[in-house]
């Protein structure tokens, strides 16, 4: 491999904005790997590094943990393998979810800013801490 085909840490670091910490992290935990080290003793990586990286942090955004993420992966590839879909149908629904409780908390913010009297007093205000103590009773513990 000539040096023109692999990317030196601190290339990936300034391409990706990852931390070094961050890049030595992943590759303890089998996330990435780098295939050599250069003449200086500086790790290097294939110049698919970039997309690797960006399948991991795609990962941990839908609220995959670095262990998930881990366990989906090819190892060859770095791309996800045969059981990220079992895997991706759980987190969806997670990610949904969440969604739904963010766009609740976004409309009571709204509501609260418009709201012409005393917040605390007002029934949509009372109707959204009823509404939530009813979905704090619906959600697993598993959280």
């Amino acid at each position: 491999m000539t040096r023109s085909q692999v990317m030196t840490i601190a290339e990936v670091v300034a391409a990706t904005k990852l931390p070094t910490s961050t890049l030595r992290f992943y590759e303890r935990e089998g996330l990435i790997t780098s295939v050599a080290r250069d003449g200086a003793g500086r790790r290097v990586y294939d110049p698919d590094i970039l997309a690797r990286l960006a399948v991991v942090e795609l990962g941990k955004l839908a609220g995959f943990t670095i262990s998930e993420v881990s366990g989906c992966l090819d190892r060859d590839t770095g791309m996800p393998g045969p059981g990220w879909r079992v895997l991706a149908t759980a987190k969806l629904t997670e990610l949904e979810e969440r969604i739904a409780e963010a766009e609740r908390a976004r409309q009571m913010l709204v509501h609260a800013l418009e709201c012409p009297g005393a917040f605390t007093e007002c029934p949509e205000f009372r109707d959204s801490v009823r509404s939530q103590v009813n979905a704090m009773r619906g959600r697993s513990t598993a959280r």
